[in-house]
């Protein structure tokens, strides 16, 4: 589930990019119940385009 849809720091992804490029988790939607911080359905490092 992600994000709050009306939210003005994520716009309903959950995830907030940085000027830097780090990418973190939208606080305030986690905090007022937007979004479960666990992932139901676990991705692989194949699948997050992580190299082992």
């Amino acid at each position: 589930m992600p994000g709050r849809e009306n939210c003005p720091k994520c716009k309903g992804t959950g995830r907030i990019k940085e000027k830097d490029g780090t990418i973190h988790v939208c606080f305030d939607c986690l905090m007022d119940g937007g979004m479960d911080q666990h992932d139901k359905n676990l991705k692989s490092a194949e699948d997050l385009r992580i190299k082992l």
